[in-house]
This record gives C-alpha cells, structure tokens and sequence, in this order.
C-alpha cells in the first residue's frame, strides 16, 4: 500500500476486534489470506487514513505483537481493553468513543480485508461539510446500513450510552435514531464491504 499522508487531524480510526468467530471456526482477525491476516488488512488501511489508529478487544495480548511498526510497515496501532463484552459492537463503540479524543472515529471490523483506502480517505472528506446534528457518515444500501465501515462523531456518545441503556443492541435501529447521514453505496463500495464470515468466503471470487 503506497505511503499516505493524513488530512483529517480531527479523524482517529477504532478497528473492532471482539467478536467470537462462530461461523469462521477460529479468530478471524488471525486469518491469513493472501499473504497478511485480515488485522492487518484494516489495520493497514486505518493507518492511511489517519495516524491516530486504536483496536478494541477484550483480548489486547492476543494482537499485541499484530499491532507493531514492524508488523505495520511502521505505523503503531494502540490497544484499548473492552470491558464489557456482553453489549456487542454498539457496547465497545460506546466505550471507544469515550476514550478516543478526536471529533470523528471511523469504525471498522476486523474482518473487512477488501476494504479500498480510497474510497474510505473520499468518504472522509466530506466529513468537514457535515453540520453538527449529523452524528454519523454510514454507507447505506436500500434500507440497509453498513455500520462497520462508517464514521461516528464522539457527539454520538450519549446518545448512544442511552440507546444502549434502554436496551437497545443494533446499528439498524440506532443509526435513523440520529439521523445518521447515508453514503452512496455503488458496484466498488459494495465489494469492498463484504466481510469475511465463514471459511468459504476466504475462497470465494470477489464481487464484481
């Protein structure tokens, strides 16, 4: 991946690294495919687009050595604990956005390894347009949100710590909640957010 150099000092990255791997059979941030787990892949990709690059896990020591310059073409990935597991992705956003400084995060799972650098730093700037209610940047298709690959201001944290207190567990209802502000998903965008489940989909032709 050629060098980049970060415009967007209010951007901090928060890479999700928690969840249990069911369907995959093992930790899917540890995959190897093509050459480089798929930790990597994103790691290196938040990297580009900012110099302020966090996972969140409830197993720091399992990545540390994932999270390294020298595992990183040079960039250092710092390691926030999740405390609170039980509360899925919305829980350890929650607790990101309450430890990260920078106004915008821009969340990723782990398990996006075709993710177009890009793309993601075009999407990123647009985020100095957007007024301050919108609390959210979110590729959508149809009425579908795709929350692991989108922008969150740290405005959203109480609104979140609500949603979350209530009850509340998916992106598909928290995001209308805020008026999240959708991004156009086309033919590139779309292949770049599949995700990677189960161990066919390590095999499996990209999506044209």
């Amino acid at each position: 991946m050629s060098e980049s150099i970060p415009t967007h000092p209010q951007l901090a990255a928060l890479v999700l690294a928690g969840g249990q791997s069911s369907r995959m059979g093992e930790d899917k941030a540890q995959i190897l495919w093509e050459g480089k787990s798929l930790l990597q892949r994103v790691c290196e990709v938040a990297c580009y687009c900012t110099p302020q690059v966090y996972l969140i896990t409830p197993w720091p020591k399992r990545y540390e050595s994932m999270l390294t310059p020298e595992y990183l073409s040079g960039r250092t990935v710092q390691a926030l604990q999740e405390t609170d597991h039980q509360r899925g992705p919305l829980g350890a956003v929650l607790e990101g956005l309450s430890q990260i400084e920078a106004e915008w995060v821009l969340l990723l799972a782990c398990d996006l390894p075709l993710l177009d650098p890009a793309i993601v730093q075009q999407w990123a700037s647009q985020l100095p347009n957007l007024p301050p209610q919108s609390l959210a940047l979110v590729p959508q298709q149809g009425t579908l949100w795709h929350p692991m690959c989108g922008f969150y201001r740290r405005s959203a944290l109480e609104p979140l710590r609500q949603f979350l207190d209530e009850g509340g567990r998916s992106f598909q209802r928290w995001l209308p909640e805020i008026g999240a502000t959708p991004l156009e998903v086309g033919t590139a965008e779309f292949r770049m957010l599949r995700n990677f489940n189960m161990p066919g989909d390590l095999h499996a032709p990209n999506p044209e």
